[in-house]
């Protein structure tokens, strides 16, 4: 489920495209209160349940800013989007999952839930939030058949991340903050969420899954350089 990352319209507007039965590719605003309940609307319709659910929506549009630069409408579109919209598509989804038996639900948050970037008090708060949200319903309905994890992708070769891969210096400085020296592949970032959502994970819940290359597994590795930092001598 995708989140269109325009202006929101106070007119609620979902695109569907794709072959029912087969996939269906759903286009919204998840700003618009009224769009989750569309969403899985459309899905139960289409399949006749939800089994599964992946909330990857995130407001990418405004992803910087310290608290000094963040305006109020620029941080609630933020919240709106990454946070009250996976919290409304996980409750209608939990709905759904129950009168099925079960279910499975894969969240998106990012290293930067973990420990923020600087200068992105809005999307590194919400993402952070995410990993709580995670945690609250594995907790609350475990009992129903209802699995909830998180997963937190780092340096990503997606739309996203273009303006970084375009810049030399700046790709380079990502690539070697990893242990893998290299950009992460959508691809592998959707093996973990297929992972989580699978039977292979059936015994998983309330976890945090982190696909990031290793780069949050250290502060400071050799690749990044001298750092030029003079050894204090002993006081004799």
């Amino acid at each position: 489920m995708n989140a269109d990352l325009h202006q929101p319209s106070p007119e609620v507007d979902a695109t569907f495209r794709g072959l029912p039965g087969q996939w269906d590719w759903i286009e919204a605003d998840l700003g618009n209160r009224l769009i989750p309940a569309q969403i899985v609307e459309r899905a139960c319709a289409l399949w006749g349940g939800v089994d599964i659910l992946v909330n990857n929506a995130a407001y990418t549009d405004h992803k910087g800013g310290a608290a000094l630069e963040t305006t109020e409408a620029e941080w609630q579109r933020q919240l709106d989007i990454t946070l009250t919209g996976t919290f409304l598509l996980t409750r209608l989804g939990i709905l759904e999952m129950i009168k099925r038996g079960g279910g499975a639900i894969v969240n998106t948050s990012s290293i930067g839930g973990l420990n923020p970037f600087g200068g992105t008090i809005a999307y590194s708060t919400a993402k952070a939030a995410i990993l709580q949200l995670t945690r609250s319903v594995a907790i609350d309905y475990g009992l129903q058949g209802i699995r909830c994890n998180a997963v937190c992708p780092g340096p990503i070769d997606t739309p996203t991340f273009r303006a970084i891969k375009d810049d030399p210096y700046e790709l380079a400085d990502r690539e070697a903050r990893t242990a893998l020296g290299r950009i992460g592949r959508p691809e592998e970032v959707a093996a973990a969420v297929a992972f989580l959502a699978s039977e292979e994970a059936s015994y998983i819940t309330g976890a945090t899954l982190v696909v990031d290359g290793g780069s949050s597994a250290s502060q400071w590795n050799p690749r990044l350089g001298p750092r030029g930092l003079a050894v204090p001598r002993p006081h004799s």
